[in-house]
């Protein structure tokens, strides 16, 4: 149980990381695709306009959805934690001996 808890910490910090990464760096999309610069929206050229969305409103919604992942997840340990027994728990430098 504690090594799939582990593994799952780990693929919730890879997947919001590349998530945030992509968002806060999509100015890099019309760096690498020229053509893509041609559009508009909103009446704003997409090269402007697209990396503000993304990176105001879409670090906040990733933000929103990794607060609750992780408060979940934070949930799972505190019942894993509750489960243990006094016995399998290490002793601190705190506790004593």
């Amino acid at each position: 149980m504690k090594e799939k808890l582990y593994k799952k910490e780990i693929r919730i910090t890879l997947i919001f990381s590349v998530l945030l990464l992509l968002a806060g760096h999509s100015a890099s999309i019309f760096v690498l695709f020229p053509s893509l610069q041609q559009g508009t929206l909103w009446g704003f050229p997409t090269q402007y306009i697209i990396p503000i969305l993304l990176g105001w409103f879409g670090i906040a919604i990733i933000c929103l959805v990794m607060t609750l992942v992780c408060n979940k997840f934070d949930d799972e340990m505190e019942e894993y934690v509750s489960t243990l027994s006094p016995e399998n728990d290490t002793p601190n430098e705190n506790t004593p001996k």
